[in-house]
């Protein structure tokens, strides 16, 4: 099923680009650092994130110009996604009441506005985007043995995007590109939980320093 989503996202993506008249396709990689912000209103538990985790994302994308330095970017993305989660006791930070550690899968679809600035040098601009990426949940597996905390995670999320970066050109159709992003979650990715502990809400968040070529 999952291969059949990817397909038909990169088919319809194509499709748009051909259609489109000033557009520019490309692709793009890079680390990413991801964690989920974990809350409460709870007072009896104490949730506490785990260190940021080192992934990946990979992407394609079209630019379409609309207005010189205005573009509309349109995208697939497969993010991978880690972390890991600690409750304690609300009387005694020291007394840990479970922990849960995850990797997840995401296809993203970024939906964004890219604005750029005059060339800054010979050649390169700057340039920074926002939007929004709602995102499918492709998998989720637990990384090692997990304490019964979340018990079962929503199969979708949308985010927020800003970020910015520079644009080189290097040829009369190719560019390269660099830059970081963030992405902000907007979802409690909990759908169940174990009632035993105070109501936990998990928001996604994802750090990106993004390469890529464009042509």
């Amino acid at each position: 099923m999952r291969k059949y989503i990817i397909t038909t996202l990169v088919l319809v993506l194509v499709s748009f680009a051909i259609s489109a008249q000033d557009y520019t396709i490309g692709i793009k990689l890079g680390p990413t650092l991801t964690f989920a912000k974990a809350a409460t209103d709870g007072n009896s538990t104490n949730y506490d994130n785990e260190s940021a985790q080192a992934q990946f994302l990979v992407g394609a994308f079209v630019d379409y110009t609309f207005k010189e330095n205005y573009h509309f970017n349109f995208g697939i993305n497969y993010a991978s996604k880690d972390f890991g989660l600690i409750a304690r006791s609300s009387q005694s930070i020291a007394t840990e009441l479970g922990r849960a550690s995850f990797q997840q899968e995401f296809l993203q679809l970024p939906v964004l506005l890219k604005l750029y600035t005059n060339e800054i040098i010979l050649d390169t601009k700057i340039y920074f985007n926002f939007g929004i990426v709602p995102e499918i949940r492709l998998s989720n597996s637990a990384r090692a043995a997990n304490d019964d905390i979340v018990r079962e995670f929503r199969s979708f999320d949308i985010a927020g995007n800003f970020g910015g970066g520079l644009e080189r050109s290097i040829g009369v159709n190719t560019r390269i590109f660099a830059g970081i992003f963030y992405n902000l979650g907007f979802i409690n990715q909990v759908k169940t939980q174990n009632d035993t502990f105070d109501e936990l809400s998990l928001k996604n968040r994802l750090i990106a320093l993004e390469i890529g070529i464009k042509f």
